[in-house]
């Protein structure tokens, strides 16, 4: 981009430079160079540009997935870390059980030993009275049932220990994997957002040098406007009336008159004329809208070749972008006689006429002045 502006700054010193050593036909040489490189530079830039905001659209869908990737894992972390106090709860729950049934059992089994290694049959069985010995029997039996219920209670509380563990052991490995998984994904929302901000600096850098280019170009073409102005003739009454269509054959305004969203820079900028192009444009006649003299016919680094008519009453024209001028300053014209070809010379993006009325020097609209009519 700087190139660019040096390139349009050198087209400027040297449309106002006079180099005693150089000849007119070397210097109007070196200013066609000079514009043709300006150009290709201000395509280039337009290219690079459109490459930035692809880059940046691809980074914007990187950090949206990223994002949506971190929050899915957030929600993950979450669901595994109540999920394992959830079984960090089960497990002190069946713990407290286990333990409860362990200290019972130990506890009978230090009162079985108290009581001696005599057995319960042989109890029962020294027993002579029968109903004593059937309620004896059921006794025995309870006790049996019961010790059997805390050894079952154990090992099923066992079990349930074993799996509540290993399952505490899963979600823990899960939530050091997820949270490592979290590092790496903030990690590279962080680089994707500093390459983002990298890339929309250099953008906003780009966009600032070619605004004030613009804007350098536009001053240049207020400065245009006053020459013109001064050697326009005023004492003359314009007398054409309606003028001709300066480009037969193609109809299409790309672009209108007034203010208008620059398709670069995407902020609004002054368009002086309306610009009038058509698939293979290109070459083909551009015809003057009225009959009167011309004024000036030569190159500049934002019309490019460009001609200016002087309609008299302080009416001009001026017809710019040309690839070929066909008429000089001093020349009488009349309407619908071809001044030049259609080109993409100065700040040009593509083939077209850049076409302009001035009334005293200062723009207007040609279409919404009633001038020409598409």
């Amino acid at each position: 981009m700087k190139k660019l502006i040096s390139l349009i700054l050198a087209i400027f010193v040297l449309g106002s430079t006079v180099i005693a050593a150089t000849s007119k036909e070397q210097q109007l040489k070196n200013t066609k160079d000079s514009i043709t490189r300006a150009q290709n530079q201000i395509k280039q830039n337009e290219s690079q540009q459109k490459s930035v905001r692809s880059e940046i659209n691809s980074l914007e869908t990187n950090i949206n997935s990223t994002e949506n990737q971190i929050e899915q894992t957030q929600r993950e972390i979450s669901e595994v870390e109540a999920s394992i106090r959830n079984t960090e709860e089960d497990i002190k729950v069946t713990q407290a059980n286990y333990d409860k049934n362990y200290e019972l059992r130990k506890n009978r089994m230090v009162a079985y030993y108290k009581v001696g290694s005599t057995s319960l049959e042989e109890s029962v069985s020294k027993i002579d009275n029968e109903p004593d010995k059937m309620y004896m029997e059921k006794a025995i039996e309870k006790v049996v049932n019961y010790d059997t219920g805390i050894i079952e209670a154990l090992e099923r509380d066992r079990i349930a220990l074993e799996e509540q563990k290993a399952k505490l052991d899963e979600e823990n490995v899960r939530l050091a994997s997820l949270k490592a998984d979290l590092e790496v994904k903030l990690a590279t929302l962080n680089t994707t957002k500093e390459k983002r901000t990298s890339y929309l600096s250099a953008l906003q850098n780009d966009h600032k040098e070619l605004e004030k280019s613009i804007d350098d170009m536009n001053a240049e073409a207020d400065k245009l406007a006053k020459e013109i102005a001064a050697a326009a003739s005023k004492n003359t009454k314009y007398t054409g009336g309606k003028m001709t269509w300066p480009l037969p054959g193609y109809y299409y305004i790309t672009s209108p008159f007034g203010n208008r969203l620059h398709p670069i820079l995407k902020v609004y900028k002054l368009h002086t004329g309306v610009d009038i192009a058509g698939s293979g444009c290109n070459g083909k006649p551009v015809v003057a809208a009225a009959s009167g003299t011309v004024i000036v016919a030569k190159y500049n680094a934002a019309y490019g070749n460009y001609v200016v008519i002087d309609h008299g009453g302080g009416i001009t024209t001026l017809y710019a972008h040309s690839s070929k001028i066909e008429v000089k300053a001093g020349d009488k014209v009349k309407a619908g006689q071809e001044i030049m070809k259609v080109g993409t010379t100065g700040y040009s993006t593509g083939p077209h006429l850049h076409f302009e009325v001035r009334e005293n020097g200062k723009y207007v609209d040609p279409i919404g002045k009633g001038y020409i009519k598409n």
